[in-house]
């Protein structure tokens, strides 16, 4: 059964991997090595649901870890698996639904960068966590990044701009955040990429997305039903990724999660 955001991929993301893998085309080394040394030196072993196009598999994977990512996108799997062959890289590429799949194994530790849990609605999140119990070691950490905002809302009107190229292909990216609906814990956003220069000059790639809007205390309250806890928070905003109080609200937050029957 797919969960039912990552039922709905966006065209973006299912039709055009290889531009948001262009999109999103930035240095992530020092924050791998930052969830390396959070994941602790006995962590060998890293699973990344939601991995996309295989970034951070990929610079996991090149610190020696054993790395397997699943995503429900066949063009991104396709996309991960060349990305790690022209590297060299062994790493795992598994295509399946981050809210119901066995890999018939257990990994020492997990992470989940740039939102990708806010794909998912409420009672997708319970599913996902609970397969993540299922296949992380008893205290091992499971980082997520993810946003937290307080009841009156986000950031509307928010846009992000920023320009990526690479291999003669030059994109003009605009991220918007274009209104919230408290009620329902959305948050609408309007991606929209402009390919400047390369084989398609000229296209234009337009499109919404919902995303889950969270509050601390809905997060908690989905928590309360997973077999996870919340360990630590660290505001992802800040340089040194500092730890900050539960609760705290921020747009890149990263939570570390640990199994609740570890603690």
């Amino acid at each position: 059964m797919e969960s039912e955001a990552e039922g709905k991929l966006s065209e973006l993301y299912a039709e055009h991997a290889d531009l948001y893998d262009l999109a999103f085309d930035w240095d992530i080394g020092e924050e791998v090595d930052w969830l390396v040394e959070r994941l602790g030196p006995r962590c060998r072993s890293v699973l990344e649901p939601g991995c996309g196009s295989g970034r951070m598999v990929q610079e996991l994977a090149g610190r020696g870890l054993d790395v397997c990512g699943i995503d429900i996108s066949p063009a991104m799997v396709a996309l991960a698996r060349r990305r790690l062959a022209g590297a060299a890289v062994a790493a795992s590429i598994v295509l399946g639904d981050m809210c119901d799949f066995d890999l018939g194994r257990g990994f020492d530790g997990a992470v989940c960068p740039i939102a990708t849990l806010g794909l998912l609605r409420p009672p997708d999140l319970v599913r996902h966590l609970a397969c993540m119990g299922r296949h992380v070691a008893p205290g091992a950490a499971y980082l997520v990044q993810l946003p937290h905002y307080g009841p009156e809302g986000g950031q509307e009107g928010r846009a992000d701009a920023w320009e990526e190229s690479r291999g003669g292909v030059e994109v003009r990216v605009t991220w918007t955040t274009e209104s919230f609906d408290l009620d329902r814990m959305l948050e609408r956003q309007r991606s929209r990429i402009e390919i400047v220069s390369g084989p398609r000059a000229g296209e234009v790639i337009e499109e919404e997305h919902e995303m889950t809007f969270w509050t601390p205390e809905a997060w908690g309250a989905a928590l309360a039903a997973t077999p996870f806890v919340q360990a630590a928070t660290y505001d992802g905003d800040l340089d040194d990724r500092p730890r900050v109080p539960a609760g705290t609200l921020g747009t890149l937050l990263w939570h570390e999660l640990r199994r609740a029957d570890a603690l």
